[in-house]
C-alpha cells in the first residue's frame, strides 16, 4: 500500500473574490503562503518519498514550501493542473449565468461530459490526472508516501477516478485551500482515510473547522 495525500494549493486572491481561476495562473496572497507554511510545519516529520505537482504557480508554490523543511525537490507535471474553465475563467458565478445564461448550470448537472464554454469537462480532466498518478505511483513501492498537490476541481476527479464514483456527485465533496486527503492506494479499491482537512490551519484566520457546526451530543 502507498499513502497517498492530496492537497490543494494555498489562497489566492481570485479564492477571496470567488472568480473561476482555472488555468489562470494565479499567484499565492499573503494568507495562502500563510497557510501552506502552516502545513508545512504540520509535517516537518512526515517522510516523503516523492512530492509532484501542478505547475501552476499556487500549487507549485505551496508544494515548494512543504518541501522545504525536507529538503525534497517537487517535480511538476502539467496533468496535475487545474480544470480549463474557458471564458469563464475571471468571472464570479453569477457573472457567469448572466453573460452565458444556462451554460454552467448545465456544466453541473451533466455527468461531467459538458465542457465549460471554450475549456474542458470534468471526464477530460479525470481521463488526464488519473492515468498521470497511477504512472507516478508505479514508480514507487509499497510502504511509500506521496504528496500531490493540485486544485480543487483536479482533486476531485482525481478522488472520483481513484476511487470508482460517480462523476456526477463531484461536487458533493469540499476541498478547502491547503486541505489534505489520505488515500491508501492498494492499484484498486483505494481507500479513503481522511478528507478536507484543515487542522493544519486552526487558529489562522478564516479557518474553517469541518466540525464546527456539529451539534453538542
Amino acid at each position: 500500500m502507498i499513502k497517498l495525500y492530496l492537497v490543494r494549493h494555498g489562497e489566492t486572491v481570485g479564492n477571496v473574490q470567488q472568480w473561476y481561476q482555472g488555468s489562470t495562473d494565479v499567484p499565492l496572497n499573503e494568507h495562502g503562503i500563510e497557510q501552506a507554511q502552516c502545513l508545512s510545519r504540520f509535517w516537518k516529520d512526515v517522510h516523503f518519498d516523492g512530492i509532484y505537482s501542478s505547475p501552476l504557480q499556487r500549487a507549485r508554490k505551496t508544494a515548494e514550501i512543504i518541501a522545504a523543511p525536507h529538503g525534497a525537490a517537487v517535480e511538476t507535471h502539467a496533468e496535475l493542473q487545474e480544470i480549463d474553465f474557458g471564458v469563464w475563467e475571471g468571472h464570479t458565478y453569477p457573472e457567469i449565468t448572466k453573460r452565458w445564461p444556462g451554460e454552467i448550470e448545465a456544466f453541473y448537472d451533466s455527468n461531467g461530459t459538458v465542457r465549460a464554454h471554450g475549456g474542458e469537462s470534468f471526464r477530460e480532466v479525470e481521463q488526464r490526472i488519473t492515468p498521470k498518478t497511477k504512472e507516478l505511483l508505479a514508480g514507487h513501492t509499497d510502504g511509500d508516501t506521496v504528496l500531490i498537490v493540485s486544485h480543487g476541481a483536479s482533486i476531485r476527479c482525481l478522488l472520483f477516478g481513484l476511487l470508482g464514483l460517480d462523476m456526477s456527485r463531484i461536487w458533493c465533496f469540499a476541498q478547502y485551500n491547503t486541505a489534505f486527503d489520505v488515500i491508501e492506494y492498494y492499484g484498486d479499491k483505494n481507500v479513503m482515510t481522511i478528507m478536507n482537512c484543515t487542522q493544519h490551519l486552526e487558529g489562522t484566520t478564516g479557518y474553517q473547522s469541518q466540525w464546527g457546526n456539529m451539534p453538542t451530543l
